[in-house]
């Protein structure tokens, strides 16, 4: 009670409130006794002066739980819900921008009908790559209502939307817009139309999309591989509408105000509907809303002669967010924003007064606390969430940090006067522009360089405890002995980096992932999806395949599958089941005295790695990915060509169907008659095979992929068959002595090819 009675009474009653309304999340009381008791505990505060700030923060608690309790049954109730797996005609509104991938656009909705249905329910519509509905358009269409993916590879699909009210996907392949939404959400929908227009006149792609992230929050127009670069070097809370933004609105608005002569307190009105204009631009972001209510409440307070508080302010801004709804506080922007903001109100002074005993500039030693302090309070949030965690982000932030206002400055001063002096916000932009491609250039450079992300909590835990480890020796009285001891943990923080691996790592796969690697002159292929991966043959062992698949982000695999006993096929099998944890290995158990393969069976013994004999019709499914085994039909006898009882699978994601052939050729694959596939892989790295040409008419296949060594002793690829494939009409053929690593992406109904050297 005694610390309680120290705690400001509008401290206390806000997080009273936070902390009810998070309680839903543990337990939910939906009965309306709780409301009385907290109406009832409400009036006897207003009665009684003693204890009165404890007992309304109790009655606020209970209010907070019943009505956080309310807002989570609200957000879990669906009809859609019963209508999974029907199709019918629906009537949309957009919510939010557009989603793209290679092969899909993924939109924001509220469904308004359904099946002559009426609804008012959030969901989520996935349409084809390629045209997306404006924000705020009502969208009539033939949808199909699908159930979200569970947990796959890290990632629960329905869990996220159902954080957002949202229980299931409408699929459609064509809409029309049939109208635009109105009221508030229209008036939205028109000042953010209007702000996007007039931002950045006459900057077009990669450096308007950049001012727009910045500006709007919307990271859209960037293409995926800047996007990833952002996250690698820890910038990409940039393209995250911050406190920053409504300040400049506020302080725009005031400076407008102050030039023209106008009355503050009409300044303080002014900006007060300035920031509610901007929070419905950029939309319901937990960084956006918290940053918003402490712009209105400072306004208010100025207006009503309070003293301003920011404690008190990032209070009030959770309460808002989480009685709209309870989930934010399991969704990591709440989480990132808030403990930023927190880490800046705590740390920053102590750390800016840490470095006051060094020669560093005022202005240098402000961005370094800050980035110190929000990258040391985010990085966990980010492990824990994203698995990943910028390692540069205070080098990051400290070298692009100076531009960051200007370019917010100098896009809501051309936004301003597009209309009236159209030549100005020209000039301006033009200048804008040379900023953006600056915080760009900043994003590639942190991004790519080695062991920019951790992946790893252990390193994570090892650099937080070098970093407190060179603080606390830092404090060494002597000036000799303190230099020297930050010169010390310098270097173990160098050295700790130099032993990081690279951590250049692929976003997970949204669809069907299939990487050849470059392993020289053997195979190694990957099949992975979100609900994980599956490693068909290991490459010779000098091309380090274990490393490989780190390097992907793969952790651990599904399966392993081993073609035959080949060195250039198994040869790195042992490896990688020592480095990764494995489910099981797929063996044709061919008799052979293969050392590699000898290595393969001691390891998987000693992993407790069970090994299963490879046989035809058998299958196997790995979240919507199907493998069949099409051959062998027995391990063959010794003395045989382990060619010819080498593992042939058949890997079918929807209609996207893989023929993985080893290093069996026609003779094996043709008889077993295989249907039309999109994928060849070519067997035996390109070998002469008379019969391919009559396999190519059987699978009629629309991309081939040669696994070979760039200068190998065989001659492979043959030139018959590079000639029999090449004159295979609509054939893309791809080989990685050429290529070098080799990437399909496929969605299931398309798919795309992109090389890596």
């Amino acid at each position: 009670m005694k610390l309680l009675a120290r705690v400001p009474a509008p401290h206390l009653l806000a997080a009273g409130l936070c902390a009810g309304l998070a309680a839903a999340l543990a337990v939910r009381v939906s009965s309306a006794v709780v409301g009385v008791v907290a109406i009832a505990l409400g009036a006897a505060a207003l009665t009684e002066r003693r204890g009165r700030a404890v007992v309304l923060t109790a009655a606020l608690l209970l209010a907070g739980w019943w009505w956080g309790s309310l807002r989570l049954d609200a957000l879990d109730h669906s009809v859609l819900r019963a209508e999974i797996g029907r199709a019918g005609p629906a009537l949309v509104e957009i919510t939010g921008p557009a989603r793209r991938s290679p092969f899909a656009v993924r939109v924001p909705v509220r469904v308004l009908r359904f099946a002559q249905e009426a609804l008012d329910e959030p969901a989520r519509l996935d349409l084809p790559a390629g045209r997306a509905p404006p924000q705020g358009a009502r969208v009539s269409l033939v949808a199909q209502i699908e159930r979200p993916r569970g947990p796959e590879n890290g990632f629960d699909e329905a869990s996220y939307l159902r954080r957002q009210g949202a229980h299931v996907i409408l699929t459609a392949s064509t809409f029309q817009i049939v109208g635009h939404r109105g009221g508030i959400g229209g008036v939205a929908d028109r000042i953010r139309a209007a702000i996007a227009a007039s931002l950045a006149p006459g900057v077009r792609g990669e450096r308007r999309a950049v001012i727009a992230g910045v500006v709007l929050g919307e990271d859209e127009g960037l293409d995926s591989e800047l996007r990833d670069r952002f996250r690698a070097s820890g910038l990409y809370h940039l393209l995250a509408v911050s406190g920053q933004n409504v300040a400049y609105v506020v302080a725009g608005m005031l400076a407008l105000a102050w030039l023209l002569g106008i009355a503050r307190w009409i300044a303080e009105l002014g900006a007060l509907t300035a920031v509610a204009g901007y929070l419905m631009a950029v939309g319901w972001q937990p960084s956006v809303v918290r940053a918003g209510v402490a712009g209105g409440l400072a306004s208010l307070a100025w207006l009503a002669g309070r003293p301003r508080d920011r404690w008190y302010f990032l209070l009030v801004g959770a309460a808002v967010l989480l009685a709209w709804n309870p989930y934010s506080l399991l969704e990591p922007g709440f989480q990132l924003s808030f403990g930023a903001v927190a880490s800046i109100f705590v740390l920053v002074p102590r750390i800016e007064a840490w470095l006051a005993g060094y020669p560093i500039p005022r202005g240098l030693a402000t961005v370094l606390a800050v980035s110190l302090a929000c990258g040391g309070v985010t990085a966990p949030i980010l492990m824990l969430h994203f698995q990943a965690a910028p390692l540069f982000t205070v080098a990051s932030n400290a070298v692009a940090g100076p531009v960051v206002a200007p370019l917010l400055g100098l896009a809501l001063v051309s936004t301003a006067l597009g209309p009236v002096l159209p030549e100005a916000a020209w000039a301006l932009s033009w200048l804008n522009g040379w900023l953006a491609a600056y915080l760009a250039g900043c994003a590639r450079f942190f991004g790519a360089l080695p062991h920019a992300q951790l992946t790893s909590w252990r390193t994570l835990a090892a650099l937080a405890g070098l970093v407190a480890f060179g603080f606390l020796l830092s404090k060494v009285p002597p000036p000799r002995g303190r230099r020297a001891a930050v010169l010390a943990a310098m270097l173990a923080i160098v050295l700790l980096g130099w032993r990081l691996r690279p951590e250049h790592v692929p976003p997970p796969p949204q669809g069907l992932r299939i990487v050849m690697l470059d392993v020289g002159q053997g195979d190694g292929i990957v099949l992975q999806t979100r609900a994980g991966a599956v490693l068909v043959d290991e490459g010779p062992p000098e091309a380090g395949v274990a490393a490989q698949l780190r390097r992907l982000g793969i952790r651990r695999l599904a399966a392993m599958v081993v073609t035959h006993p080949h060195r250039d096929h198994v040869g790195g099998a042992a490896a990688v089941i020592d480095s990764l944890p494995v489910g099981f290995v797929l063996d044709p158990l061919e008799p052979t005295d293969s050392p590699e393969e000898g290595a393969l069976e001691r390891e998987a013994r000693a992993r407790g790695v069970p090994i299963i004999p490879a046989r035809v019709g058998r299958s196997y499914s790995l979240g919507a990915l199907r493998i069949r085994v099409l051959w062998p039909d027995g391990p063959g006898l010794p003395g045989e060509d382990p060619h010819e009882h080498g593992v042939v699978l058949l890997a079918s994601y929807g209609q996207f169907d893989a023929l993985l052939t080893g290093d069996s050729e026609s003779p094996v694959t043709t008889p077993l008659r295989p249907s039309d596939v999109e994928l060849l892989k070519v067997a035996h790295h390109g070998s002469a095979d008379e019969g391919l040409g009559d396999l190519l008419r059987l699978t009629d296949p629309k991309v081939a992929l040669i696994s070979v060594g760039e200068g190998n002793d065989y001659g492979h690829p043959a030139p018959s068959t590079i000639s029999t494939l090449d004159g295979f009409p609509g054939l893309a053929v791809y080989r990685t002595d050429e290529d070098g690593r080799i990437t399909v992406e496929s969605d299931g109904t398309s798919f795309s090819v992109r090389t890596e050297r």
